[in-house]
């Protein structure tokens, strides 16, 4: 083991020196030291039969590639089963030895050897093909070319840009080029055709699964380490113990000495005989599972941008890609949500790179887009100008720095289910077994045109028990919802009428200025453009607008529609006797204390805190439970100096 160590010190120490020769003109030791220690290097390379790629000794010239070649993988590169939790790793070991090692956030690589020899390297690819990599792989930093094993060898791991070497290689590129992680500078470097700008790149390799043949993992990775490998941080976790945070504060900080990019984590059974008896899914093998810190991100191609109508006329952009696999299954649209986030994105262009992430591993969401150079006019993303369900003009319209489009025409009838969907729905009405699908059915019979509508249905009730899917308990339960729905909260009413800009937050501010009464609220929503809506928090001139116009618009729709409802008029008590005026939160990240954010939500604002879906100087605190991630809103907060905290912080603060 020591004379591999010192092989890959003397490559890095002589490496170096040539360095500092060659390209700023200084000579950090004499001809006869560099000689001798050349000589050292190139005699233990000889007794142990171990070279790396990277060695002075070897004279490696750089190959260009005209295409890269697809290889089958030799036996399927499966995905590995994910979880956020603790507990499952914990209900995984069991009393099992494990290993708990570094995920580290690269592109998976396969390496074949033979009788020492490295023949080949592979990508994972789709996990049944990849890509043939040999050329570059050869110019990576830590790469043995040569070890010291007779036979076949397939040795598989992760190549990887520390953070160090990844900003080195920003510095040299234009504001507009420059990569947003490691993960994708690697993604590009490995899959590069001329391998000179591979070496450029300092890429190096991991390795964390060893070969089959041996009996348990541990002795597996100290055999490997012993061939010349770099290998992954890991830790032995005996069966039944109880240090897991210890465990994964101690790889988080070497993950952090070491630069190295890493998502996550793996366990993975020390007994590998007992692993492969296990088995596995189409999905993932059984003998080793990941505890995530942030979500996977698939590279994937855009194929265009659809705009669909969303409740109150606003037109969502949709990104339709090719199609990806994440967590088991197919993905091929994800809501780029409105223009803002789809131009902060980049979102310009067909067959743009774009990366896809699985939000909580749940909804599918665009992580980044790559720029491409050359577009031509037939490629580019455009804006519509035109609504494409009526045909009617569209405008951008802007609000607290996020500009969203919509439909002209009040009247589109792309806006009618949209616009039921969200009356109907759990954060508004809330009448349970209204789906799109039976709300649609309603339109086209002609029941539903309008809001009211939904509280005369009952009137084609003898006409429902005769439509396919609709029982008759069905159809009594669902008129039974509509008419409980006619108790509700003026938030919620409010909510429910898709006034354009007028989301949930702004709703309930609406009902609090009013101390939840109807009757209020109409003395001064009946004045149109003389009260100024601009008196309520965060309510800026478009939203006064909004409201105004909403009013002279709909007033009467607004004043029949509410005389089907019996409005709550109490003050909710709040239970909790601190006050949080004045300070703004944003949530991100999953929860464990509260059941899901919108409990945690309404706990802040029952204590008059505001909660924003966006962190800015106005932002006094952000709440992720991981407050070391890398994602985007614990970036912009440690810019700003915003203190994040934990579900756990919170509750103390409000104890």
């Amino acid at each position: 083991m020591y004379k591999v160590q010192r092989i890959k010190e003397l490559t890095q120490q002589l490496n170096q020196y040539r360095n500092s020769y060659y390209n700023d003109s200084i000579s950090e030791i004499s001809d006869q030291e560099y000689d001798n220690l050349f000589d050292e290097l190139k005699r233990l390379e000889e007794e142990t039969n171990i070279i790396m790629a990277n060695s002075p000794t070897q004279t490696v010239g750089y190959e260009v590639k005209s295409e890269l070649k697809k290889v089958r993988h030799s036996h399927p590169m499966l995905s590995l089963d994910k979880t956020k939790s603790v507990d499952d790793l914990k209900r995984f070991a069991g009393d099992k030895d494990c290993l708990l090692m570094c995920k580290m956030d690269g592109l998976t690589v396969l390496l074949t050897y033979e009788n020492g020899e490295l023949i080949q390297a592979e990508t994972r690819g789709n996990g049944e093909e990849g890509e043939i990599i040999t050329h570059n792989a050869k110019v990576f930093k830590n790469i043995p070319l040569h070890i010291d094993y007779s036979g076949h060898l397939e040795i598989e791991g992760e190549a990887i840009i520390t953070y160090n070497d990844f900003e080195k290689n920003n510095e040299n590129l234009p504001e507009n080029e420059k990569y947003k992680n490691p993960r994708n500078l690697v993604s590009g470097s490995v899959r590069q055709l001329d391998s000179s700008i591979a070496a450029q790149r300092h890429i190096k390799f991991i390795a964390w699964k060893i070969p089959t043949e041996k009996d348990f993992m541990l002795a597996g990775f100290q055999d490997t380490e012993e061939l010349g490998f770099e290998i992954v941080p890991y830790v032995l976790v005996k069966g039944f113990e109880s240090h897991y945070n210890e465990y994964i504060k101690y790889l988080k900080d070497t993950a952090t000495k070491n630069n190295f990019p890493i998502d996550g984590l793996v366990m993975t059974y020390n007994d590998i005989t007992y692993g492969e008896s296990l088995g596995t899914t189409g999905h993932h093998p059984k003998h080793s599972i990941a505890y995530k810190f942030y979500d996977d991100i698939y590279p994937t191609r855009l194929l265009d941008v659809e705009f669909t109508m969303g409740k109150t006329g606003i037109l969502t952009p949709t990104a339709v890609f090719e199609p990806v696999e994440i967590d088991g299954t197919i993905v091929e649209r994800a809501s780029l949500h409105n223009l803002s986030i789809m131009k902060e994105l980049g979102i310009a262009s067909k067959y743009q790179e774009i990366g896809v992430y699985k939000a909580n591993m749940i909804i599918p969401q665009v992580d980044y887009a790559e720029k491409m150079d050359c577009v031509t006019v037939e490629e580019e993303i455009k804006i519509p100008k035109v609504c494409p369900i009526c045909g009617s003009t569209t405008k951008i319209v802007k609000d607290n720095d996020t500009e969203v489009l919509v439909c002209t025409n009040p009247d589109c009838k792309g806006k009618l289910l949209g616009k039921l969907s969200h009356f109907v729905s759990k954060n508004a009405i809330n009448i349970d077994g209204l789906s799109e699908q039976t709300l649609q059915k309603f339109i086209d019979l002609g029941w539903l045109n309008s809001f009211r509508d939904v509280y005369y249905l009952s009137d084609h009730k003898e006409e429902m028990y005769k439509l396919d899917g609709f029982g008759k308990k069905t159809v009594d339960k669902l008129l039974e919802n509509i008419e409980k729905s006619r108790n509700t909260t003026l938030d919620r009413f409010i909510y429910g009428l898709c006034i354009p800009l007028i989301g949930r937050t702004a709703s309930k501010t609406v009902a609090k200025y009013f101390n939840n009464n109807y009757e209020n609220l109409i003395k001064k929503w009946s004045c149109g453009f003389g009260f100024f809506w601009t008196e309520l928090a965060d309510f800026g001139s478009a939203m006064y607008t909004s409201m105004a116009r909403f009013w002279l618009d709909n007033s009467e729709m607004v004043e029949n529609l509410s005389k089907e409802f019996i409005f709550d008029n109490h003050n909710i008590e709040r239970k909790i006797n601190v006050n949080l005026s004045n300070k703004t939160f944003v949530i991100t990240g999953s929860l464990n204390h509260y059941k899901n954010r919108d409990e945690l939500v309404s706990v802040i604002e029952s204590l008059e805190g505001k909660v924003s879906g966006s962190v800015s100087t106005k932002t006094n605190y952000l709440i992720n439970n991981d407050i070391t991630s890398t994602s985007g809103k614990n970036k912009k907060a440690n810019e700003l100096g915003i203190p994040i905290i934990s579900e756990e912080d919170f509750i103390k603060m409000i104890s």
